[in-house]
């Protein structure tokens, strides 16, 4: 979630650092949005318990907070709030991700801010993956397990490449009879406890042909601009590219605003307003 060095503002004066700023100013964030699903025109429900309050003393002292947005207790988006320290200044800027099988309207106090319109995760057949079990217990188990097949890396416009390290538990536990979806889970892959590649894993049982048919399933969103991958073993199973128009990245930044996949700055700074050079 690395920013690029520019002066930008999360309100309209940059604050002096505040190491105490936290979930309560990050959920009064999340409550700004409203994003419903254009297939049904159904607003989306903001869980408004954190799922990870995490920290990334590496980069820029960033710390935030990650949500998750549902529909009949599925997640279709997920946001990650978060502020960083530049120039003896803290700015905010915010990251969602589409987990939705179809577009997405987002506004931020009446602002559109996101408008993804894709799918936002191609979802994938575990080869050879094992029938689902009987309690959410055991699936819940199976899904650890399968989790811990893959590995993600994290690579700089440098070309550095930076191991990620899977952690221990999922972001999100979650069971949606009406979408097929036995039980789900989001798992995340970090930088210290920073998400930057999240798996999602769920059982499904659907109605094909006829009859049932069951089984596990996977899919990968990115939760950084650079370049992410993730592999099975050696086997690269899923990428995405370096995306730098997220660096500079406003609220209803045209370029960006339809990607399933956005980071921008919610707020200019006075000096950017009043139209003097960046």
């Amino acid at each position: 979630m690395l920013m690029g060095l520019c002066i930008l503002d999360s309100g309209s004066q940059a604050q002096p650092p505040v190491r105490d700023s936290g979930a309560p100013a990050f959920l009064e964030e999340a409550r700004k949005y409203v994003i419903e699903s254009t297939r049904d025109r159904s607003n989306l429900k903001l869980n408004e318990k954190s799922l990870l309050n995490w920290t990334n003393p590496t980069r820029q002292q960033e710390r935030g907070a990650i949500y998750v947005w549902t529909h009949e207790e599925r997640p279709l988006a997920i946001g990650s709030l978060f502020t960083y320290e530049l120039s003896g200044k803290v700015h905010m800027k915010h990251e969602f991700h589409s987990l939705s099988t179809g577009a997405l309207n987002a506004s931020y106090n009446g602002t559109t801010a996101w408008t993804p319109t894709g799918a936002g995760l191609q979802w994938q057949a575990f080869v050879d993956g094992p029938a689902p079990k009987e309690t959410h217990g055991n699936r819940s188990l199976q899904m650890r397990q399968l989790a811990r097949v893959f590995r993600a890396e994290l690579i700089s416009p440098k070309h550095e490449k930076n191991e990620l390290r899977l952690a221990p538990r999922p972001l999100f536990e979650y069971s949606s009879p009406k979408a097929g979806v036995m039980d789900g889970a989001i798992f995340s892959f970090v930088v210290a406890t920073d998400p930057e590649v999240l798996l999602l894993i769920e059982a499904f049982e659907e109605n094909r042909d006829g009859g049932k048919t069951s089984g596990f399933r996977y899919a990968f969103a990115r939760f950084h601009y650079w370049n992410v991958i993730a592999l099975d073993g050696e086997r690269r199973v899923w990428e995405a590219p370096l995306d730098k128009a997220h660096e500079l990245n406003y609220l209803g930044d045209r370029e960006n605003i339809s990607k399933v996949y956005n980071s921008f700055h919610p707020r200019r700074s006075a000096e950017e307003q009043a139209g003097a050079p960046k």
